[in-house]
């Protein structure tokens, strides 16, 4: 298969002449009218580009399949993706082949998925037939009533072209035992009952970002110490009013509860959301043997790490 890295970013209109910004959103196909549940007013002052491009073109021939890499490089903003006309055949997210704990399971067939800032997600997409074209699309994503407004709109056009074959980078054949860690049933179910192992609280002010009331700086002391080799249950809760996306640097985590309930499958990640007002629980994999001294976890929103809602880690 063809390959092909994409990177969503957002581009600020808001200094923008009011016809260029609304030349900019009509380009997106931004739609009228309020996104979510946000109180924040007025015309979206961001557009998401595609690897630096406003709606760039897509090329693919007709009915080929191409294997997409996709990280959200915004500072803020969510994209919630969705090709028309077709599901992403998701092959790994946050750099985790969904393979990798379960070896009978290579692919995951989704409507859309939600990637918070440094989301990622690899998956297969079928370019359209001759004469056709497809969207790729961010919907709308309600950050809550003190987020931002996330508008939907559009981010590049898969566009059917018989010539498009040539010099892009193809997934190269590979050998070899895959990679696989599995962790008992057993094992996973008795840290999901336990007492958290580690909680970590978002909270904001007028003066800035927390987490469990502290508020990050350069020569601050690690706020925890993890034992390597070891599976921890963590509980992250979200007490304010806006979506907080919880990232963790070095390993990866099952997210195999949200505000109580369970997804149908949780996935392994080390980016996840935590909706206003809830929580998520999380089993934490401290196994890997690369893991290796001082690092950090934090809330992916650029704004908020950058105030204070961040925190060292200590791995021994």
């Amino acid at each position: 298969m063809r390959e092909r890295v994409l990177v969503p970013r957002e581009r600020d209109i808001e200094n923008e002449s009011v016809a260029a910004r609304h030349e900019l959103l009509g380009r997106v196909d931004v739609p009228a009218g309020r996104c979510g549940t946000s109180t924040d007013k007025g015309v979206p002052e961001r557009v998401f580009t595609l690897n630096g491009e406003i709606r760039p073109q897509i090329p693919s021939t007709p009915g080929e399949r191409q294997f997409w890499r996709i990280v959200n490089a915004s500072p803020d903003r969510y994209a919630d993706l969705a090709v028309d006309g077709q599901q992403l055949e998701v092959v790994a997210l946050d750099g985790i082949p969904l393979s990798c704990h379960d070896h009978t399971r290579h692919t995951l067939k989704l409507d859309h998925i939600l990637l918070a800032p440094a989301g990622r997600v690899e998956a297969i997409v079928t370019g359209p037939p001759l004469g056709t074209r497809s969207s790729l699309s961010t919907r709308c994503v309600d950050t809550g009533p003190d987020g931002d407004q996330n508008s939907g709109m559009v981010l590049g056009d898969l566009v059917s072209d018989p010539e498009a074959h040539s010099s892009s980078h193809r997934v190269p054949t590979t050998s070899g035992t895959p990679m696989f860690r599995e962790f008992s049933r057993d094992q996973i179910k008795k840290l999901e009952t336990n007492t958290p192992d580690f909680t970590v609280v978002f909270t904001e002010d007028k003066e800035g970002f927390y987490i469990n009331g502290e508020k990050f700086s350069m020569d601050s002391a690690p706020m925890l110490k993890v034992r390597l080799g070891s599976l921890q249950h963590w509980r992250i809760v979200n007490q304010r009013h806006e979506l907080h996306p919880f990232h963790i640097h070095q390993t990866h985590f099952l997210a195999y509860s949200i505000s109580g309930v369970r997804p149908d499958k949780p996935e392994w990640l080390d980016t996840v959301n935590v909706p206003y007002g809830g929580s998520v629980d999380l089993v934490t994999d401290f196994t890997d043997p690369l893991i290796r001294g001082m690092s950090l976890f934090h809330c992916h929103l650029l704004n908020h790490e950058d105030k204070g809602m961040m925190a060292k880690i200590l791995f021994e």
